[in-house]
């Protein structure tokens, strides 16, 4: 398919609302991801983030780290830690914080006593710091 016939497409009723689902998807605004979020809040009402984190942040450890590189790709979140992270950068807006500003394009969201920031180059880097002492608790 080439570019016009695709910018075509995309100017039709059906092009746009295909891409606006794809965009929603994407975004984590789409009806499923909308109920697990809602599900993760209920749960969030009874239970302990800082518990969650602290189990999520040790699933990372030098041993996770390696079996990824054996793997032969970069170390990247788990789903469970990914949707923690999906669930913050989707449902809050981002802030900045001095001490953690970079030279490369960075985002950095505030959840629950924690700091959740992605630094933009080659690829993305996800760091998790402590609000409390702004200790580095995870780089992934």
């Amino acid at each position: 398919m080439d570019v016009e016939k695709l910018r075509a497409w995309l100017d039709t009723d059906e092009g746009k609302a295909d891409f606006l689902k794809f965009w929603n998807e994407c975004n984590g605004k789409d009806e499923f991801t909308q109920s697990r979020y809602m599900r993760f809040e209920a749960w969030l009402e009874t239970n302990d983030f800082d518990k969650l984190m602290s189990r999520l942040i040790l699933e990372h450890d030098d041993d996770y780290i390696d079996k990824c590189y054996k793997r032969g790709h970069m170390p990247s979140a788990n789903n469970k830690l990914s949707f923690v992270i999906g669930y913050v950068c989707n449902n809050y807006e981002p802030i900045y914080v001095s001490q953690l500003d970079s030279d490369f394009a960075n985002e950095t969201w505030q959840f629950r006593g924690y700091y959740f920031q992605h630094i933009h180059g080659q690829g993305t880097i996800t760091r998790i710091y402590n609000k409390d002492d702004m200790k580095m608790l995870l780089q992934i």
